[in-house]
């Protein structure tokens, strides 16, 4: 029965290698291309423009990574995004691969809070820091009062920033609590708050494990929110709850 299981494991092994060689080629040796035209781009005609180029790279990026493992992506109603920011956009959490699904088929211009260890990868690190991206150690209050800093400045000037408003991955799926706290920040500065639910990536890649495989992802953007509205935070995180729960019942009764 091992045996059996193990071989019927093979074509997934042989999908994550595929994944990682992909990854490779493109992330850091066509990735490094792509800042080095951004870069020649920012110096020529400006740094907006230069970061609009990564930006459209990103999203690029974004919806090729479900190409290459075979996931077929249906995302909804994606004209509900605001062409400009401040914003933020919040969502529920399955896999890692939220991010990229985000990034391809919500908007590609997020400053990412991403965790310190991203920091290491190559190419990656620097795609997060022409975003305006930042990095986060947990635990360190220091280094995150810092980062709160930063997220205030990003979002006084106008940029997006992705948020996890349960604070980690869902390993069943299911929406789970918000952390309390998640929603202070676009909740003090009355920044429009883009709710998203999404379904089927934690089908990719289960938490622990290193295999890859297809599945089928389901995206829906709702109307946003104005925190301006609600009298307090825990108001605000009720309503965004129930609304992306409700929003994932809508995507599984869609098949």
């Amino acid at each position: 029965m091992k045996a059996l299981r193990w071989m019927s494991e093979i074509p997934f092994a042989l999908l994550t290698l595929w994944l990682f060689i992909a990854f490779v080629g493109y992330v850091v040796v066509y990735g490094s291309l792509v800042l080095l035209i951004g870069w020649l781009i920012e110096k020529i005609a400006g740094k907006e423009k230069g970061k609009r180029y990564i930006e459209k790279e990103v999203a690029r990026f974004g919806r090729n990574a479900f190409r290459v493992i075979g996931a077929r992506v249906k995302a909804y109603n994606r004209d509900k995004v605001p062409k400009k920011g401040p914003m933020v956009i919040i969502s529920n959490h399955q896999s890692t691969f939220d991010i990229p699904l985000v990034a391809g088929y919500v908007r590609g211009g997020i400053s990412f809070i991403a965790k310190a260890e991203i920091s290491k990868i190559p190419a990656v690190a620097q795609f997060v820091k022409r975003l305006d991206g930042v990095f986060i150690e947990r635990g360190n209050k220091l280094q995150t009062a810092g980062v709160i800093r930063t997220i205030m400045r990003i979002l006084k000037n106008g940029g997006t920033i992705m948020l996890f408003p349960e604070g980690t991955r869902s390993l069943d799926g299911e929406l789970k609590d918000f952390k309390k706290g998640s929603l202070v920040l676009p909740y003090r500065m009355k920044v429009p708050i883009v709710p998203v639910a999404l379904d089927g990536t934690k089908d990719i890649m289960v938490k622990g494990k290193l295999l890859v495989k297809p599945a089928k992802v389901k995206l829906k953007v709702l109307d946003p929110v104005n925190p301006g509205e609600f009298e307090t935070e825990e108001e605000l995180e009720k309503y965004l709850h129930r609304l992306i729960a409700e929003a994932l019942l809508e995507l599984r009764r869609m098949g």
